[in-house]
């Protein structure tokens, strides 16, 4: 029988693991780096601590284009999948929840959904996101830490970087393994770690972190689901300093892991996600060569290369200034010439409109644009716009299921653990809802439209049997329920309804007996 992993094996190997599978990746993180953020850390690796100075190595990139299409991206990523007007997740009934289970929590599941929404808003999510995703949601893979110090304060994000994010997959295919490496200064340990948590470290440790104040510790902060928990979603979580683990704990329940880890377009082969970063380099590489060539040649063009005698001036070696004279030997004025005729620049060498064009189409920033003379109509335009949400759409399912739909479930989690918002419970036992992606609307948006087309014909070919068999109330709330506007209407009770109809209907009876029957004497012949 093989012996059981301790906790601190287990941590080790998990962490060389992710280590391992991070290093076939490094080179192509720090090009992504060179050409979107060139002032970033590009050492990614976690096995040392990062440098303390900067590759000055900026002045080599001649185009900023990987700048303008990173943040266009991050921006049409937020505001496609997490706007920060609207609810970007919605719970609704799982599949193993009985529609009447349902029916009596769903109340209860709307006011705690705008309770989470709330404290998202309170929190520093939106300040963080940003940080969190840009270059490296870009570059495939982002992660976000959120969490609380205290029930009574407001929740916190912290944006993880590449650098300190090693992770691996699990045996569902999905991020499991993930660990945060970071190195920080030793009079900071006790501030990162917590009184309770430096409590717990070593004599030795301690003696070094106040003898080297400015010497950095690592310190690794670590989780992995534990499978054998078949009915509950259980983490095991593990905290290191210098590889030695001095606490490790438990986190049940689904949000309990506070590193959300999410990418986007990811693979069955690897951890980290190709995102569209990624994938353009081998562009991105040709545009700035052709860059450097542009540059080049104008400069040669505006300062050609010449020859003299070399007895006829002084030292020119270094070229001429402008508005500068210099003594020549008469005789040998013509032998000042260039050595060769620059060339005029080729357009199709040096124009690369076309590699931008495919560069926003691969970012999904290729917003409809004017093909011709005549402005697109209306439909035209908006066909355009759903067919380009649809294309991020598709790589972007599972980035919303391990990015928004993560990040509200953690939310979620600690209101629960503070008391905010109950579970759910149904005869005393607790159920649980299913988040859904509202962004599926454009989908039920067609619904809505098939069944306005049917209540059209109906009404118009059968008018009295339409009326008999539809129940107009129903029909209404069930539209404004499809259309996620049932809490901005309101609906009078059944009772007033009736009034209200019968009302109506005796006054359009009057209306249509006054005007089938004439006034007297409306008919009689004038004189003549």
């Amino acid at each position: 029988m093989a012996e059981t992993l301790t906790v601190h094996e287990s941590a080790k190997q998990r962490l060389a693991a992710a280590r391992m599978w991070k290093d076939l990746w490094v080179l192509d993180f720090k090009e992504c780096y060179f050409f979107c953020a060139p002032q970033r850390q590009r050492q990614v690796s976690s096995q040392t601590a990062p440098a303390t100075q900067r590759l000055l190595d900026m002045p080599e990139l001649y185009t900023d284009q990987a700048f303008i299409l990173c943040a266009d991206f991050v921006t049409e990523l937020v505001n496609t999948y997490l706007p920060e007007a609207q609810r970007w997740v919605e719970r609704g009934r799982g599949q193993d929840l009985p529609a009447q289970a349902w029916d009596q929590v769903k109340e209860q599941v709307q006011e705690d959904d705008n309770r989470i929404f709330e404290a998202i808003k309170a929190s520093n999510f939106y300040s963080e996101l940003p940080k969190a995703f840009y270059p490296d949601i870009a570059i495939g893979t982002s992660a976000l830490w959120i969490d609380r110090s205290h029930p009574y304060k407001a929740i916190s994000c912290l944006a993880v970087p590449l650098r300190e994010l090693e992770i691996n997959l699990g045996p569902d295919g999905e991020i499991d393994d993930r660990f945060v490496v970071r190195y920080v200064r030793n009079s900071s340990v006790r501030g990162v770690l917590g009184d309770e948590l430096y409590g717990k470290l070593p004599k030795d440790l301690v003696d070094e972190n106040n003898k080297r104040a400015t010497a950095r510790t690592q310190i690794v902060w670590g989780f992995w689901r534990k499978w054998e928990h078949e009915h509950d979603e259980v983490w095991q979580h593990v905290v290191m300093v210098k590889d030695q683990v001095i606490h490790e704990a438990e986190m049940r329940g689904e949000g309990s892991c506070p590193l959300v880890v999410c990418r986007f377009n990811p693979t069955a082969d690897w951890p980290w996600g190709v995102g569209p970063m990624l994938q353009g380099l081998p562009t991105f590489r040709q545009i700035d060569e052709l860059e450097r060539q542009r540059t080049e040649h104008g400069e040669l063009s505006l300062t050609p290369p010449i020859t003299f005698p070399d007895d006829s001036f002084v030292a020119v070696e270094q070229g001429l200034e402008p508005g500068m004279a210099y003594p020549i030997r008469p005789g040998s004025e013509t032998a000042i010439k260039p050595i060769y005729q620059v060339p005029p620049p080729e357009e199709g060498a040096y124009m690369y409109q076309e590699k931008l064009k495919n560069l926003r189409k691969l970012f999904y920033v290729d917003y409809p644009e004017q093909t011709g003379d005549t402005p697109p109509t209306l439909g035209q335009w908006l066909d355009e716009m759903a067919r380009a949400q649809r294309r991020i759409g598709t790589p972007g399912m599972s980035f919303w299921r391990e990015g928004p739909r993560s990040f509200f479930l953690r939310f979620k989690y600690l209101l629960e653990r503070a008391g905010v918002i109950l579970p759910l419970k149904v005869d005393g036992r607790v159920v649980s809802a299913m988040p859904l992606n509202p962004a599926q609307r454009a989908a039920e948006q067609q619904d809505i439209a098939t069944a306005t087309q049917y209540i059209q014909i109906a009404a118009s070919g059968f008018p009295e049997e339409y009326r008999a068999a539809v129940d107009g109330t129903a029909t209404m709330q069930a539209f404004a329920a499809k259309m996620r506007v049932l809490a901005l209407i309101k609906f009078r009770p059944p009772e007033q309804v009736q009034q209200a109809v019968q009302m109506m209907s005796q006054l359009a009876a009057l209306k249509q007996k006054a005007g089938a029957e004439p006034p007297e004497g409306a008919g009689a012949p004038g004189p003549v």
